[in-house]
């Protein structure tokens, strides 16, 4: 009985190296033709044939310098423009949406209250609802483009914004530099500097901002002298998935500790939590 079960185990043994070689074989002339040192393929998939989709992005590039270049053109306009209210969210929400005139609302009401620079990625959706916002206020209004925004899956026709000053913003390449200059607009260097980020509802694109804020803040990375408030504007439970994932789900699964976010973030509800809530903030920080 031994004898017999010691050779089944060899006859596996065998058939599974056999797998694992013809899967070697067919596996890696694709792997290297997607990764090669040149380019890398976004939403690629290989045919029967083993070529790919012609969606390739070059990689032969300028960065860093380029980046670091991108960088630098942002900062300068938060020191030219002022930080203050840093808006995340999605370029697709059309202007006759419920949310859309909540977003143009709480900006105006930011920065008329605390006199602050409205900021985004002055794009359309929400991103244009806080502009209008922050006009509204009579109060400054910038931000960064960025060439290519998913909405539309297509470069934008112009790297100017249609009707802000050119010394309101930069039109960012790169979406690293872009987040860069976001969240520089967001910290406080001095005790009487009033800033907040503000997360409203969004996709990917969104989602990335949002963790990034989130995960410097949790590593004491923001580079701000001061605490800063991060809202995220539940309008309608748009962010009640999110927030069961966080805070139950990978508590559960032991991936953070119970109300570990809790001190980096608040869920708002209506705009109106979202004042109160930052004037009890400022009234302690």
């Amino acid at each position: 009985r031994k004898s017999k079960a010691k050779h089944l185990l060899f006859h596996q043994h065998i058939v599974m190296r056999s797998v694992v070689a013809r899967s070697a074989r067919l596996v890696h002339p694709c792997r290297a033709r997607l990764f090669s040192s040149k380019t890398v393929a976004r939403g690629v998939s290989a045919g029967a044939s083993g070529t790919t989709k012609p969606d390739v992005v070059n990689l032969d590039r300028q960065s860093p310098d380029a980046v670091a270049a991108e960088m630098r053109a942002c900062f300068s306009v938060v020191q030219r423009m002022g930080r203050g209210a840093v808006y995340l969210g999605s370029a697709r929400v059309p202007e006759d949406h419920p949310h859309f005139g909540e977003a143009r609302a709480l900006a105006r009401d930011v920065a008329a209250t605390y006199d602050v620079t409205t900021w985004s990625g002055l794009g359309a959706g929400m991103m244009e609802a806080v502009t209008q916002g922050g006009m509204d206020a009579g109060k400054p209004v910038a931000g960064f483009m960025i060439l290519l925004e998913a909405g539309g899956g297509e470069q934008q026709a112009s790297r100017k914004h249609p009707y802000l000053p050119d010394t309101n913003y930069h039109t960012a390449s790169f979406f690293s530099a872009r987040k860069h200059g976001l969240v520089d607009a967001g910290v406080r260097v001095k005790e009487t500097d009033r800033t907040v980020f503000v997360a409203l509802p969004g996709g990917v694109g969104t989602l990335d901002e949002i963790f990034e804020v989130l995960a410097l803040m949790q590593l004491r990375r923001l580079g701000s002298s001061y605490d800063v408030p991060f809202i995220i504007m539940n309008y309608d439970g748009c962010f009640d998935g999110l927030l069961q994932f966080l805070e139950k789900d990978m508590v559960a699964y032991g991936a953070l500790r119970e109300h570990e976010l809790k001190p980096h973030w608040k869920a708002c509800a209506t705009n109106e939590h979202a004042m109160a809530y930052l004037a009890e903030f400022y009234a302690k920080n």
